[in-house]
């Protein structure tokens, strides 16, 4: 009988050099020698699969080694000019697309307002689009050089039979917006919720490195959290785990947006919080803009100057976010908890002395002596570059090989 080769050979390939393409990666440089003692892998695969790597020009020569007793070993770097990733974060109150080099340098971004309520997906299209035209532009990088296109959404993202956007605040049901974006792109696209791609980028390059296992919250104009548990992103069975803007924080309490009571996003997202000072001080002048970004900084700023109403507000908000990180605390006994979004960020350092406080005497206090809160260190940046993190994933899955399907 005529023997067949055995089918698992190039698997068993793929899986060598993502392996050694992952060691370079996370090492920043590493010697030949270094990576088979780090993969495990043989002297031979390891000279094989690096040849490949140089001769494509995904990997370079940065430097020498020096070596006790032997010749100097030469130090393998990823090529951060190999391939570009585009990142986009689709928040309530702005469109942001940057330009990331192989290594996740950001190299150009670009952010576009858009006017709450009037977010449609054609619209979304047409800023990611025009944007993804202007930041490779600037640096003067063809399209072709993209590696792939990762997007943050904030709101529901689900992958059955087709990858799929719920975002009910803009009438947003079942919006397949990766399909929408394939006829320009040409290369994977990822779609993921916001929240998600900013736990991933703080565990990879944030407050959450090192750290197995942690909670990021997003607080903007809505309210959601991204779990790492043993350094996996915690998804749910159908991808929507960390709606913790929806977790009940007043039993019959205010009317959310999603529909519920008492949800805590109505309380501590940009709306709730603005609500609040109306009912406290309705004359105030500090909500004389019709511009979200613009009370929140406000309400800070006169907080810190000793309004009283600001004062209060902010207070109000600690207590709330307090609670609801006491919850997490009890849920999932994180190391990290890291507060970002833009209100978060706004709001942050004002409010991180009250909000200990609240979170302390909410939450177990074993758990609580075990976990650190800290600020997002990504910034406004977080959610565009965890979205991009995850293109960047899928590129050293494949072992650098290219590869034209939408990512899933």
């Amino acid at each position: 009988m005529k023997r067949t080769r055995n089918p698992v050979v190039p698997d068993v390939r793929q899986i060598s050099r993502s392996t050694i393409l992952r060691q370079i990666y996370l090492g920043k440089s590493m010697s030949r020698q270094k990576l088979s003692q780090y993969s495990g892998l043989s002297s031979a695969t390891i000279t094989n699969v690096v040849v490949e790597l140089l001769e494509e020009g995904i990997v370079i020569e940065s430097g020498i080694e020096a070596s006790q007793g032997g010749r100097p070993r030469s130090i393998l770097t990823i090529n951060p000019h190999y391939g570009y990733f585009i990142g986009v974060d689709i928040g309530e109150t702005f469109i942001r697309i940057q330009l990331f080099d192989l290594a996740l340098h950001k190299l150009s971004s670009i952010t576009y307002p858009q006017v709450l309520d009037e977010n449609r997906p054609e619209q979304a299209v047409q800023f990611i689009c025009q944007g993804a035209e202007a930041v490779l532009a600037e640096v003067g990088i063809t399209l072709a050089k993209v590696l792939g296109v990762g997007i943050g959404v904030g709101g529901l993202v689900e992958r059955d039979e087709q990858i799929a956007a719920y975002v009910p605040s803009w009438g947003w049901q079942s919006v397949p917006l990766v399909s929408l974006l394939e006829t320009y792109f040409p290369m994977p696209i990822y779609l993921d919720n916001a929240a998600k791609a900013m736990a991933h980028a703080e565990s990879l390059f944030g407050a959450g490195q090192w750290s197995k296992h942690l909670a990021v919250l997003l607080v903007g104009t809505g309210i959601g959290a991204g779990i790492i548990a043993d350094d996996s992103l915690y998804r749910g069975v159908s991808n929507n785990a960390g709606e913790w803007g929806h977790t009940t924080i007043e039993l019959n309490g205010r009317l959310c947006r999603c529909g519920g009571y008492g949800c805590l996003e109505a309380y501590a997202g940009a709306p709730g919080i603005i609500g609040r000072l109306r009912e406290v001080a309705p004359q105030s002048s500090l909500l004389q803009s019709n511009d979200q970004e613009r009370i929140i900084a406000a309400i800070v700023e006169a907080a810190r100057n000793g309004d009283p109403a600001a004062i209060g507000v902010l207070k109000d908000t600690a207590h709330y976010l307090g609670a609801g990180i006491a919850n997490l605390i009890n849920l999932f006994n994180p190391q990290v908890i890291v507060l970002g979004g833009w209100v978060g960020l706004e709001i942050g350092e004002y409010i991180l002395p009250e909000l200990h406080r609240f979170v302390a005497r909410y939450a177990l206090k074993r758990l609580f002596s075990a976990t650190r809160i800290e600020l997002s260190h990504l910034g406004q940046d977080a959610v565009v570059m965890g979205a991009a993190a995850f293109t960047l994933e899928q590129f050293l899955a494949v072992a650098g090989r290219h590869n034209s399907s939408s990512l899933k």
